[in-house]
């Protein structure tokens, strides 16, 4: 029996009805239409200013779709697909279900009602949603678990993100992790995000950090190349963490928080063409 993949911090949605696709095709950053029954992509909400209102993954099943979220975000973004329903033959409901996830080496679960690989990054295993889960009383485990793996890749979630409508896609990654379509039709949020890909310019990207052992950190303090702000922590978990960096800084060996050395990281899933080259 595994004790140690519950994810505690979730909640799910579902979307059911005969509209469903075709309605939070026309919502989200990635493509529902061609996600088959078995199937999980990662996608954002979006406000009109292509700022992110909440990260999550989308379940595909043959009579419903699912959306595996922050369990602070489940009733707001509930509340908004509700605003953008009008008469489309959608249903939107708070479900029971529970988040599991295993890294590529765990059994994924038998009595899961779906299961698939993260589609984020090979290395982060699977996700699934059960009816009930064993795994409930793990006491935080899996999510601790999780977050190490997660950012020793570099990987964003909405936790590193602060608020909801301060990020833009591309500077949470989501280019270069699966989580936008460039190919599908009109999205909320649209024409800021295609606008910035196509010129290939972030000013800023959340970027993997490795900190020192015996340094004590928090999210929020500031990250400094001698005495210029570039940057901000956003999460940690042992030595690694995840930050908000100015482009400037992407190739800056010299970075400091509390006058503490921190080691930026390229992560490999991130095309070393858009690093700007050395000065």
């Amino acid at each position: 029996m595994m004790k140690r993949n519950h994810l505690s911090h979730r909640s799910v949605l579902s979307l059911t009805g005969k509209e469903r696709l075709t309605f939070l095709q026309g919502l989200i950053t990635n493509d529902v239409l061609s996600l088959k029954n078995g199937e999980i992509c990662w996608a954002a909400l979006l406000n009109a200013q292509g700022r992110i209102q909440s990260l999550f993954f989308v379940f595909g099943t043959p009579d419903a779709l699912f959306l595996d979220l922050p369990d602070d975000h489940a009733e707001t973004v509930m509340k908004q697909l509700k605003r953008f329903r009008l008469r489309a033959d959608v249903t939107i409901e708070l479900t029971s279900l529970t988040v599991l996830s295993g890294s590529c080496k765990d059994p994924q679960p038998s009595h899961a009602l779906c299961c698939a690989r993260d589609p984020r990054h090979p290395h982060l295993g699977w996700r699934a949603l059960a009816d009930h889960s064993s795994e409930s009383d793990d006491k935080g485990e899996g999510d601790a678990v999780f977050q190490r793996r997660r950012l020793a890749l570099g990987i964003p979630e909405m936790a590193d993100l602060g608020a909801p409508g301060q990020t833009l896609a591309l500077e949470a990654n989501l280019d270069a992790l699966n989580g936008v379509s460039w190919e599908k039709g009109c999205y909320l949020g649209q024409e800021v995000t295609a606008r910035m890909h196509y010129r290939a310019h972030a000013k800023r990207r959340l970027l993997p950090v490795i900190l020192p052992d015996d340094a004590s950190f928090s999210c929020g303090d500031d990250i400094f190349s001698h005495d210029q702000h570039i940057g901000t922590l956003r999460s940690t978990c042992g030595p690694y963490g995840l930050a908000m960096v100015h482009r400037d800084a992407w190739n800056n060996n010299n970075l400091h928080i509390k006058e503490r050395t921190i080691q930026l990281v390229w992560p490999e899933w991130l095309p070393t063409t858009l690093r700007p080259e050395k000065g």
